[in-house]
């Protein structure tokens, strides 16, 4: 029996591009996540593909600081209580499930 294709996560450069040089955010691919890490270390955003959610796809947002990600997540709506921080890496991090119908219509 095949395999059911995974769906395509949703299309967030166009809520990224306007916010990532004030936020220094990267989008990264699953087998990068080692250079995401080092990326979120230094204070900035990194955003890859949540491979924890399989049943609702969503993205990790991380981040090694926390005031940078609380004001990015203002930017995209997400609530700073979503924010925790990590057990084993020095950064904050966040699911996020974007719901870019919601932003047009806003």
């Amino acid at each position: 029996m095949a395999r059911r294709k995974k769906k395509a996560l949703p299309d967030i450069t166009g809520v990224i591009a306007p916010l990532s040089e004030a936020f220094h955010v990267r989008v990264f691919s699953l087998t990068d996540i080692p250079e995401a890490v080092a990326w979120a270390e230094r204070g900035n955003i990194a955003i890859h593909e949540n491979y924890h959610s399989r049943r609702r796809q969503s993205y990790h947002v991380i981040c090694g600081n926390r005031d940078n990600l609380v004001g990015f997540c203002r930017e995209i709506g997400v609530p700073e209580n979503f924010i925790t921080a990590s057990e084993f890496y020095r950064f904050w991090h966040l699911t996020w499930f974007p719901n870019l119908d919601a932003r047009k219509a806003a």
